[in-house]
């Protein structure tokens, strides 16, 4: 593609990313908007400044080298200087102007997009830098998502993931594979370079992914009474005192419900479970007899199996065995702070996006990561076992 498709393509994704932020927040109040739901997230109009402040950062202050629009915006949405439970205190923008403030922003960047080269320097080549604010949009829709999720707000359409519909397991025969993203992946992050050579012992994963009606029959079978399948986990593994099940079901009786949004509804059973933590999810997975797949044989079972393997993208977060770390040879690129500091045994990595994440975000190489016991991301859960 010549430099000028390339640069159709990019301002294409860029708005595509500005609909789905735009549809997202439409339906909600002002209110709404400025309302801080829980000290697990930012109030959503923060969110969205914070979008157009980076973009601002990245694209017209770095690749365009023109003077901050507001200054005091450096502080206000620092996603590092300022915690979540703190930003609905802060001097944030309303509703109205920060609207203004990211589609101002935006007129802006597409303007520089027609004047810049992008080639020369590692931060243009093949559009990188645009990609990286193109993904950090579509990242911060899913985050507003959760915030939705946990306010009991409006959320989109269809707002669940697919049905399950495989069973059993496969066979991933030993071997050695690539890790990690390829060439034709020109805005990955850090975190998931370089490729590098990886050699797996045989191993067995499901197909499917663990449904609702399986994680309850967990729940019955008094799963979270059973400490032993808690095995080093503490009290650190909830954070809610007394949790008996994923968040937001609800008991009725002797059956569930789910909250999904603003409705509650029966447990759809075939839905994968979803909102589970890692340590939900490493306990789901002992007393089923398997455990969690590490990082490296979650990426070279969607390699290989392909279609075998269902809902391997797109359905739920699946979590790994896998501490959150860089791989051999890795280089920060281009700030330390998207993934080198968050390297360690604190997080654990999730894999395979989830029904909301946008395939641009949802590669194969792609690692998401988060504390263990959190549960407002979609995430989920794929059991795997030695060969």
């Amino acid at each position: 593609m010549d430099r000028r498709g390339q640069k159709r393509v990019i301002a294409g994704e860029l708005e595509r990313a500005r609909h789905q932020t735009d549809d997202l927040l439409a339906p909600l109040t002002d209110e709404q908007l400025v309302r801080q739901v829980s000290p697990l997230m930012s109030p959503l109009v923060w969110d969205l400044a914070h979008i157009g402040h980076f973009e601002e950062l990245w694209l017209l202050r770095e690749v365009g080298r023109q003077e901050p629009l507001r200054a005091e915006h450096d502080d206000v949405y620092d996603a590092f200087a300022h915690v979540r439970s703190e930003r609905g205190e802060l001097p944030i923008l309303p509703p109205g102007p920060a609207r203004a403030y990211v589609a101002d922003i935006r007129r802006r960047v597409l303007g520089l997009l027609e004047e810049v080269e992008l080639d020369g320097e590692p931060l243009l080549d093949d559009g990188f830098v645009f990609g990286i604010v193109l993904q950090h949009e579509l990242q911060h829709v899913e985050t507003m998502t959760q915030t939705l999720q946990i306010g009991g707000l409006p959320g989109p359409a269809p707002g669940s993931p697919p049905e399950v519909a495989a069973s059993g397991d496969v066979l991933v025969p030993a071997g050695t594979f690539a890790f990690g993203a390829t060439g034709d992946e020109p805005w990955a992050y850090d975190n998931e370079r370089p490729q590098h050579e990886v050699s797996l012992p045989a191993f067995r994963i499901d197909r499917g992914l663990v449904t609702n009606a399986e994680y309850e029959t967990f729940v019955r079978a008094g799963g979270y009474r059973d400490r032993s399948l808690w095995s080093g986990a503490g009290d650190a593994w909830r954070e809610d005192e007394g949790a008996e099940a994923p968040l937001f079901w609800e008991r009725d009786g002797d059956r569930w419900l789910r909250r999904r949004f603003d409705v509650v509804e029966p447990l759809s059973p075939r839905e994968p479970v979803q909102h589970v933590s890692w340590f939900e999810a490493d306990a789901y997975a002992r007393w089923a007899g398997k455990r969690l797949p590490t990082e490296p044989e979650w990426e070279r079972a969607v390699r290989s199996l392909g279609a075998d393997l269902e809902h391997a993208r797109g359905a739920v977060w699946q979590w790994t065995a896998t501490d959150f770390g860089g791989y051999p040879g890795f280089a920060a690129f281009p700030y330390a702070e998207y993934s080198e500091v968050f390297f360690g045994d604190e997080y654990r990595v999730l894999r395979g996006g989830a029904w909301i994440t946008d395939p641009v975000v949802a590669r194969i190489s792609f690692r998401n990561w988060d504390y263990p016991q959190r549960r407002q991301i979609f995430s989920g859960i794929r059991c795997a076992a030695d060969a």
